[in-house]
């Protein structure tokens, strides 16, 4: 019995010392979160190529290629590569702040195509992988670009 008694009394103060215990968070001011920005605005440069899982960026001459995003919507490719866009277009994001897929309307296509779009951090550059099947191309070759967007002068 006494053991009941010790067991009623304590439970209540256990639980009063649990809630004098716990601090409630305060804090100062609302830190505010913004969410970096996804857009490609800008010239971009291939600095890797992987074919069906084999890099082959070494094997090919990939200086000459460059895609410019505009802040208009537009875009400017100078291509002589097994690339998804041969001619100039309008390109657009799936969703600005979280994008999954980017699309490219080039001029005298029959329609829109969307493609993977990974935009990632390395080395504090913003990098971006493209992965496709060149059109008319073997099925079998699947291509990932990895560009880097070029500095301003």
């Amino acid at each position: 019995m006494k053991k009941t008694v010790f067991i009623q009394l304590l439970f209540p103060f256990a639980l009063a010392l649990l809630f004098l215990a716990c601090d409630q968070f305060k804090d100062s001011a609302p830190q505010s979160f913004t969410e970096s920005d996804k857009s490609p605005v800008g010239s971009w440069k291939i600095v890797k190529v992987v074919r069906n899982s084999s890099n082959i960026t070494p094997l090919m001459d990939f200086s000459k290629f460059r895609i410019t995003f505009n802040e208009d919507g537009s875009y400017s490719v100078n291509n002589k590569l097994p690339f998804f866009v041969k001619k100039n277009g309008a390109w657009s994001l799936d969703d600005p702040l979280y994008p999954f897929w980017i699309s490219f309307d080039e001029q005298g296509a029959a329609e829109k195509q969307a493609y993977p779009f990974v935009y990632y951090p390395v080395a504090g550059k913003r990098s971006m992988t493209l992965t496709f099947v060149p059109a008319g191309g073997c099925v079998r070759n699947v291509y990932s670009y990895t560009f880097e967007r070029e500095e301003s002068n």
